[in-house]
Parts: C-alpha cells; structure tokens; sequence
C-alpha cells in the first residue's frame, strides 16, 4: 500500500499545514480513529512543509487527499518526522 505526500511550500506553510490539519483530524473522528491511520509532517530545509499520510488515510480520506493534491509515495523514514494526527504507537507499525 502506499503512502501519500504534499508539498506545502511558502511563507505561509505553517497556516495551510494548520487548515490541513484540522480537516484531516474530522477525517480521522469520523473514521473513529484507526490505529494506522495518521498525519505527520517533516521541515524541509529550504522552507516549507513535507506532509505524509498513511495508507489507511487513502481507505478515510481520500476525498481530502484528492482535492489537495497528494500523490502516492514510498514509506517515509521516521527521522525527522513529527505526528500531527494520529495515535503515538503508530510508529511501532512502521518499522
């Protein structure tokens, strides 16, 4: 399965990466919360925002996935990454 990846690129990354989240986080409510279902960011050096959802994300949100733009992409590594929305043990499935 794959993963899905947005580029949020800008001085204004931190307000989009804030809306994106809050709109994946009904998503995952509405969804009741599945244990692989998850958001995480990663800082890019020269500015902006990796974002990275799961592959459950494209099972409960991929209205959302479609209507931003994400495309479909290899398991990040977890250095680096942060967990927007999601459960905290969700790196455990990852490795």
């Amino acid at each position: 399965m794959n993963w899905y990846h947005l580029t949020v690129d800008g001085d204004q990354a931190a307000g989009k990466v804030q809306q994106y989240k809050e709109a994946f986080e009904k998503a995952f409510a509405a969804a009741r919360g599945p244990r692989t279902m998850a958001l995480f960011q990663r800082e890019r050096d020269g500015g902006g925002v990796d974002l990275y959802f799961t592959p459950e994300a494209g099972r409960h949100a991929a209205q959302l996935l479609e209507e931003w733009g994400c495309t479909p992409c290899e398991s990040p590594s977890l250095m680096g990454l942060q967990l927007l929305v999601g459960h905290n043990e969700i790196t455990y499935y990852m490795t």
